[in-house]
């Protein structure tokens, strides 16, 4: 499976827009006066061609402290038929281009996979899970696909730092809050001269895999509570998003296409995420 971070906010430019069928003005107008509202057109899902992987929710979010710890759990309402949604948060670098990311895939056979990446030059892979390279560029991936998932079951995913005569390293865990069981996801060693983490995360959901075109985009349903770095709870804020006809490029061709809410919880650490789905 093919996953990527997101490591700038999206670009949506009019230029990268289909090309619309030709028409003359007065049979375009023709059509449009035709086509009963909420009806299929030339600007619905259906119509924007899309690869794989799409990114269909996406906000940034400050931190109060550099990472020495970052913990947040995550418990999916997704019916479990809806595969290859990837529920993850990433976390940027103080170098340019770098950042790691961790998150659940759920599955509709009863296992969800887990990843936990680094994105960047000089890492070095600590753990069986884990191997050198991260989406076709520098970095290492590390993952599990195996994970006993149910749907509305709470699981915690916890990334820490480890500083010793070896340098610097990561370990990320999940647990499954029902069981107790813990497992480790994998472990990365950073370069030396590794800055380390920035102050702002990003949180998206993205479809990995199935995607044709933006009609493809399912609805879900998510919560996450005890969002904590250096054990400090991170605050969200909520943001309301409309549906509109308008594709971006690349991994956010499908950004818009979804309503979707973001509610954030009354004290700080958590807020959950409700989608539509493709609209229109």
């Amino acid at each position: 499976m093919r996953i990527r971070s997101p490591k700038r906010a999206p670009h949506r430019t009019r230029s990268e827009q289909r090309g619309r069928l030709a028409a003359t003005a007065a049979a375009a107008l023709a059509l449009v006066l035709a086509v009963p509202p909420g009806a299929a057109h030339a600007d619905a899902p259906s119509s924007i061609t899309a690869g794989n992987p799409q990114h269909f929710i996406n906000f940034n979010f400050g931190l109060p402290g550099d990472l020495t710890e970052y913990v947040y759990s995550i418990k999916v309402e997704t019916p479990a038929a809806t595969d290859d949604i990837y529920y993850a948060h990433y976390l940027f670098g103080k170098d340019s281009g770098t950042g790691y990311y961790s998150g659940l895939q759920p599955h509709p056979n009863g296992l969800a996979g887990v990843r936990f990446s680094f994105f960047g030059k000089g890492a070095t892979p600590l753990n069986a899970n884990c191997r050198s390279g991260a989406d076709g560029g520098n970095g290492v991936t590390c993952g599990i696909d195996d994970l006993a998932y149910q749907v509305g079951r709470k699981y915690t995913i916890a990334t820490k730092k480890t500083v010793d005569t070896a340098g610097v390293s990561y370990t990320g865990t999940i647990k499954d809050d029902t069981t107790g069981t813990v497992r480790t996801i994998g472990a990365w060693r950073v370069p030396a001269d590794y800055a380390g983490f920035r102050d702002t995360a990003n949180a998206f959901i993205e479809k990995f895999s199935g995607i044709k075109t933006c009609a493809d985009i399912p609805a879900v349903k998510v919560s996450y509570t005890g969002v904590r770095a250096d054990g400090k709870p991170v605050a969200f804020k909520p943001i309301s998003h409309q549906a509109t006809d308008k594709p971006g490029s690349g991994i956010y061709t499908c950004g818009d296409v979804s309503d979707y809410t973001v509610s954030a919880a009354s004290t700080p650490g958590g807020y959950s995420v409700v989608s539509s789905g493709a609209t229109g």
